[in-house]
């Protein structure tokens, strides 16, 4: 989902919730709840400012699959070239939409920072680099029984000579070559949900579940693949919401990826004391680790009502959770807490960290990055957060403490809508809809974050430059966090700012080793560029050399959330992104993933695909 436009959901679960903005019709205030910003400590509810409220909450357990079975039972390969199986008919590709959440949007501030640009260059030979899926292996996998899907939403996860990718609804496994080691598997059956839809069923044609915003992590602690999902449940005959929501969780019982899984289910729907407009849900989740703790953010929406609730923080200790996945442990207590206001606003995308192996880790305490106005207009500080104690996630009765600061930072403002390269003859879907192709969205929210060489590295999305030459770009910041008088401190040790001439930069995200050296990867688009996968080096000193394509994209985006044919008045730009990835392996090399529009197969309503670049600093200063 968006992080910078509350989705809209369907009445056929979600499947063009996880493509379109909300409905332009909603009221464009929300019902807020006041959240305390004082720090939570054990059980106890602190009323410095409202009420704020840390619970324990259930884990759920759901079953067991085996992915690697999944894919050999039921799962296809890659569609060949040309091929498009998936039928034309949108009724049956893009469920019906249905408005029950508010929309919120943020129109560009009038005064962006300047930058400097950087070089746009084509390096192909570089790096590693292959395509990952695509809207073809989404919309196949589970046999067909799947929906159209846009964004994809991409996770990436790296250990043990493995790399696990992630997108909106499809889950597949590679190795350190780039070659797929089983056929694409939809979200769905990996979790040991139904299909999404099955066409031949005229009774019951949906799935009880329908499933979104992937995530994943490699720990190298515990040796153990963590995959986390937002599920929505619907009405088996008509697709509406129910009004159960859940996070879905799937724990590796050994080292490999393509093995058994033990899965596990909060259920988020009926919120804490603190939410209004309940049942609700728990969007855009994250997950990052510390020595101690494996942790889930997420922002929480009320699902039929107009509003907004606040960021979500999950705590479970690491080690009883791989223990349990592998029958070697009692189940572990699961800590929610409603992470408050930040600077006057509701917390929202609190980006908890990860730790690449080989990296020192913090103690008793895991950190977080956010972004400080929820409306992100024009800011000029960030938020650093710690959720302290994390040690004491083994006992019965938990006590961790999570409090946040506010430093400064360079200004960063909402961005623009990105352009997309123009070619003579439209294609296909544009011409089908007989309107142009239209602007990829784009959003300002944290990206994920890594803690690395004793800094946290993170990146967010601005705009720069002035008048018809404003466009999407990026600020990186370095953050030194701190522990004082028992609250989060940081400083800002190194930022700037990334951006191209003509073009624009989006949805970025940082890997990092545990020497420091880094990549960001972006998606760029704009006047001279089709929708391209793009990264640029790094280290402790900021940014180096130029920003580097391995394949440009050979045309635009053409899927169906860009025109008002398919989805009306929400066509306010092609949904793109929401996110990319990037990690760290254990040799210190960096795998980074994203969103570009390849000359690969395409299925009638969507042609996007990924792909994942693997960059080895010692082989590149």
């Amino acid at each position: 989902m968006s992080a910078v436009a509350i989705l809209a959901l369907t009445s056929a679960g979600l499947g063009s919730g996880i493509t379109a903005t909300a409905s332009p019709d909603a009221p464009a205030g929300k019902v807020i709840p006041s959240l305390s910003t004082s720090a939570v400590n054990g059980a106890r509810t602190s009323t410095a400012d409202s009420e704020t409220v840390q619970t324990e909450v259930e884990l759920h357990s759901t079953g067991q699959t085996n992915l690697l079975a999944l894919a050999r039972e039921g799962a296809t390969t890659k569609a060949a070239p040309g091929t498009a199986p998936a039928t034309d008919d949108p009724n049956s590709e893009i469920p019906p939409r249905k408005a029950n959440s508010g929309f919120k949007t943020s129109p560009v501030a009038k005064q962006a920072p300047n930058s400097e640009n950087r070089q746009l260059v084509s390096d192909p030979h570089e790096s590693l680099h292959f395509e990952g899926i695509n809207a073809a292996d989404s919309r196949y996998a589970d046999n067909g029984d799947q929906f159209t899907n846009e964004p994809p939403d991409q996770a990436l996860c790296v250990g043990n000579g493995f790399t696990m990718e992630g997108v909106n609804t499809a889950v597949a496994v590679f190795d350190r070559t780039g070659a797929q080691l089983a056929p694409t598997v939809s979200i769905n059956e990996f979790f040991g949900f139904a299909s999404v839809i099955d066409r031949e069923d005229t009774v019951t044609p949906f799935g009880k579940r329908f499933a979104f915003d992937p995530v994943c992590l490699y720990d190298h602690q515990v040796d153990r693949w963590f995959f986390v999902v937002t599920e929505l449940d619907q009405n088996q005959k008509t697709g509406d919401l129910t009004g159960q929501t859940n996070l879905f969780i799937a724990v590796s019982e050994t080292d490999d990826p393509l093995g058994d899984y033990e899965i596990y289910r909060i259920d988020t729907e009926s919120g804490d004391r603190t939410d209004k407009g309940c049942p609700c849900f728990d969007d855009f989740p994250h997950i990052g680790a510390d020595r101690n703790g494996f942790y889930i953010t997420a922002n929480r929406f009320p699902l039929f009502k107009d509003g907004f609730n606040g960021a979500q923080v999950y705590a479970i200790d690491k080690r009883e959770l791989a223990a349990n996945a592998s029958e070697d442990g009692p189940k572990p207590t699961v800590v929610s807490i409603n992470a408050g206001r930040i600077d006057g606003d509701p917390s929202f995308t609190v980006q908890p960290a990860a730790v690449p192996e080989g990296g020192s880790y913090t103690g008793d305490r895991e950190y977080f990055l956010s972004t400080t106005d929820f409306d992100t207009l024009r800011e000029s500080k960030i938020g650093v957060w710690a959720l302290s104690n994390t040690d004491s996630l083994s006992r019965e009765n938990p006590d961790v403490r999570l409090t946040q600061r506010t430093i400064p930072s360079l200004t960063y403002v909402a961005e623009p809508r990105a352009d997309q390269k123009r070619r003579a003859t439209p294609p296909p879907l544009a011409e089908e809809a007989g309107e142009r192709p239209n602007k990829l969205d784009s959003a300002s929210d944290m990206s994920e974050v890594e803690y690395a060489a004793g800094r946290l590295w993170g990146a967010i999305g601005t705009a720069v430059g002035d008048g018809d030459n404003k466009r999407d770009a990026v600020l990186y910041v370095q953050v030194k966090p701190s522990f004082t008088n028992g609250r989060a401190d940081g400083k800002v040790v190194e930022q700037g700012y990334v951006s191209v001439a003509v073009n624009h930069l989006m949805y970025p995200a940082i890997g990092v080793n545990s020497d420091g050296d880094a990549a960001m990867v972006m998606s760029v688009s704009g006047r001279t560029v089709f929708p391209s996968p793009s990264y640029i080096k790094m280290d402790k000193t900021g940014v180096r050399g130029p920003v580097k394509v391995m394949d440009f994209g050979e045309r635009p985006n053409d899927g169906f959330t860009c025109y008002k044919a398919f989805v009306g008045s929400r066509a306010r730009g092609c949904r793109w992104g929401d996110y990319s990835a990037a990690t760290a392996d254990n040799n210190g090399r960096i795998w980074m993933a994203t969103e570009f529009i390849s000359s690969g197969p395409r299925v009638p309503f969507a042609n996007w695909s990924t792909q994942v670049i693997r960059y080895l600093p010692d082989a590149n200063r």
